[in-house]
């Protein structure tokens, strides 16, 4: 299932395996957002067995979608102590320490998901 990417929402892609986060999430309206983002999550991931792999590359996100974010990681940490092993690959621009200190922070509240902070190198253009 496919979330297009707008100019409040970033661009979201699940499968049975993975799912694919991208770009700046400060919706008008998290709810109405997050709600059928977090009910796809749940019903791709009961459509596998297999490791699920989990990207996110955001630039921005409001507080309101942290908490989105924080139930996002707690769907995935429970289902991971439930036995599915997860893959959470955390990307942030090498000079953004705002988004990696986020990373940090979820990172923290994960024990049972395999968890890896990626930083990612933007080309400077003149």
């Amino acid at each position: 299932m496919i979330f297009e990417q707008t100019q409040r929402t970033p661009y979201v892609e699940l499968t049975a395996r993975s799912c694919a986060i991208r770009g700046e999430c400060y919706p008008e309206n998290i709810a109405e957002w997050s709600g059928p983002v977090l009910e796809a999550l749940e019903e791709s991931m009961s459509l596998g067995s297999d490791t699920f792999k989990v990207l996110i590359e955001l630039y921005y996100f409001n507080s309101s979608s942290a908490k989105f974010l924080f139930d996002f990681f707690e769907y995935l940490e429970e289902t991971a102590e439930a036995g599915r092993e997860i893959v959470i690959q955390w990307c942030y621009r090498t000079e953004d320490d705002t988004m990696l200190e986020a990373g940090e922070d979820f990172q923290e509240d994960l024990e049972s998901c395999s968890y890896e902070l990626v930083p990612i190198d933007v080309e400077q253009t003149a």
